[in-house]
C-alpha cells in the first residue's frame, strides 16, 4: 500500500506548482487506494463464502469406512479409493460454490458430488457384507457347515479370497473387485458365487419320516407309500438346486451321503435325473426302515394264543401279517362299496369280488329272469364269484368286528395265521392324521 505521507507531501508539492491541478491529482489517488482495498475486501468476502460452502459440502461427506478385520493391503485399496473420491468432491464442491443454481455444469458438478457421496456408502456397505461373509466362511468350515456338494472351483475361490488371497482393488460405485486367475481379469465381489451349507433342515425331515416309518412297524406300500415319495420329492424340490446337492452328497442317513458316483449326474443340465436318483435313493432307505420295523414288530407267540409259533408261521406272519392287519383296518373304516371291492381284490388279476353291477352284467338271463328286482335288492352288498357261480355276502357293514374277521378269512392266510391274528389284534377304525387306519393289540 502507498506511504501516506509520501502522498501527502506530493500533493503539496504539486499544489504549490500546480494549484487546482496537483489537489485534483491528490485526491484521484485516494480515491483510487479506497477502491482496490474495497475490491480486496470484496473478494475476501466472497472467498470466505466459497470456503465456508466448500467446507459445508466437505463436512457432508461421509468417508468413513470401518476398516477394522482387514489386512494391510485391503485397507491401503480403500484409503486410495477414498482420498481420490475426497479430493474430487472437494473439487467439484469448490466449482459448484462459484456457479449459479442454473447454470448446466452446476448440476454436472452436483451429480458427481452425490455419485462419490454414494459410492462410499457402497463402499461401507461391500466392506461389511465382505467381513461377515468372511466371518462367517471360517467359522462354517471350521464347524464341519458346508455342504460337500459345493463345486470344487467355488470352494477354492471362496477359501482363496477369505484367507492369504484376499486382496481386492475398489471399482467404481465402490465396488470390491477381486482378481480372477481363470479369466485373467476382475470380477465384482458380488459375482462370486458363496458356498452353500448343508440342508439340516430338509435332513432333519426326512430323518423324522424315517423314525416314524419304522416305529409304525408296516411295511411301505401301496398308496402310504405313493404318500411317501410325494412328501419327499416335495421336499427336495422345494429347496432348490443347494437343497438337491447337500440331499445327494452330504452324510445324513448314511456315511458318505448316497454315493451317487457318476459326474455327469451333477452337472447343471442333468438336475432332473439327479432329482430322480436322490428320490429314489431316500425311497429305499425309507423302504428298508419301514420293512425293518415290520420285522421288529411282527406277532410273537402268545400264552394264551394257544397256537405253537413255528418257525413257518413267524415267516408267515413276517411276509404278510403285518400287511394284511393293515388292510383289514382299511376295510373296516371304508364305507363305499366299490373301495371295499378294491381292498378285497388287492388288485388281483382275476378278481373273485364284485359289485352287485358288475356281477349282474355277467350273469346269463336264465340265471336271474328278473334282473332288475335283484339288483334294486342288492345293489349295496358284495358278490363273492369264484368262477363257479356267485353268492352274495352277508355281512353287515356296520359290524366292524364282523367286517374284521370276515377280511381276515378272505386274506388267504393259513388257518393258523388267521387264527393267531384274530386273537392278537382288533380292528381299529380311528383315522389317523395320515389317513390310515391303525390297529390295536389286545
Amino acid at each position: 500500500m502507498a506511504n501516506s505521507d509520501l502522498i501527502k507531501g506530493a500533493g503539496q508539492l504539486y499544489a504549490t506548482e500546480t494549484g487546482d491541478m496537483g489537489a485534483s491529482l491528490v485526491k484521484s489517488i485516494k480515491q483510487g487506494a479506497q477502491q482496490r482495498q474495497s475490491v480486496a475486501e470484496a473478494k475476501k468476502r466472497e472467498r470466505a463464502n466459497i470456503n465456508a460452502k466448500t467446507a459445508n459440502y466437505i463436512n457432508r461427506l461421509d468417508s468413513s469406512i470401518d476398516v477394522s478385520e482387514l489386512d494391510q493391503n485391503q485397507q491401503s485399496a480403500i484409503t486410495e479409493f477414498l482420498v481420490k473420491g475426497r479430493n474430487d468432491y472437494a473439487y467439484s464442491a469448490g466449482v459448484v460454490a462459484k456457479l449459479n443454481a442454473d447454470d448446466p455444469r452446476y448440476i454436472e458438478e452436483v451429480a458427481k458430488m452425490n455419485n462419490i457421496q454414494m459410492s462410499f456408502r457402497n463402499l461401507a456397505n461391500n466392506v461389511n457384507t465382505f467381513k461377515k461373509d468372511k466371518s462367517e466362511f471360517l467359522q462354517d468350515f471350521d464347524n464341519g457347515m458346508l455342504s460337500e456338494g459345493n463345486e470344487v472351483n467355488t470352494l477354492g475361490e471362496a477359501s482363496n479370497i477369505y484367507t492369504t488371497g484376499g486382496d481386492f482393488k475398489v471399482g467404481n460405485g465402490g465396488v470390491l473387485e477381486f482378481y480372477d486367475a481363470t479369466s485373467g481379469s476382475l470380477k465384482s465381489y458380488s459375482d462370486i458365487n458363496k458356498p452353500f451349507l448343508k440342508d439340516f433342515a430338509a435332513a432333519d425331515a426326512i430323518l423324522k419320516m424315517n423314525e416314524s416309518l419304522y416305529k409304525s412297524g408296516q411295511s411301505l406300500t401301496g398308496a402310504r407309500r405313493n404318500m411317501i415319495e410325494q412328501r419327499l420329492k416335495n421336499l427336495i424340490s422345494k429347496g432348490g438346486r443347494d437343497t438337491l446337492m447337500s440331499l445327494a452328497s452330504d452324510d445324513f442317513i448314511m456315511e458318505g451321503g448316497l454315493g451317487l458316483m457318476d459326474p455327469m449326474l451333477f452337472e447343471p443340465e442333468n438336475q432332473d435325473a439327479l432329482r430322480q436318483a436322490v428320490l429314489d435313493g431316500y425311497m429305499n432307505v425309507l423302504d428298508a426302515s419301514a420293512a425293518q420295523g415290520a420285522a421288529d414288530k411282527a406277532p410273537k407267540a402268545s400264552e394264551n394264543s394257544g397256537l405253537s409259533m413255528t418257525p413257518g408261521l413267524r415267516q408267515e406272519l413276517l411276509l404278510q401279517g403285518t400287511d394284511v392287519v393293515e388292510r383289514a383296518n382299511s376295510f373296516v373304516s371304508t364305507k363305499d362299496p366299490v373301495e371295499l371291492i378294491k381292498i378285497l381284490n388287492n388288485g388281483a388279476l382275476d378278481p373273485k369280488f364284485l359289485t352287485a353291477e358288475d356281477f349282474i352284467e355277467q350273469v346269463p338271463d336264465d340265471k336271474i329272469p328278473n334282473k332288475e328286482k335283484w339288483l334294486e335288492e342288492n345293489k349295496s352288498k358284495i358278490i363273492y364269484d369264484p368262477g363257479s357261480g356267485g353268492r352274495i355276502v352277508d355281512l353287515d357293514f356296520s359290524d366292524s368286528d364282523a367286517k374284521y374277521k370276515f377280511f381276515i378269512d378272505a386274506s388267504g392266510l393259513s388257518d393258523n395265521a388267521k387264527g393267531y391274528i384274530l386273537q392278537q389284534y382288533k380292528p381299529q377304525v380311528t383315522e389317523s392324521p395320515g389317513g390310515a387306519s391303525q390297529f390295536n393289540k389286545e
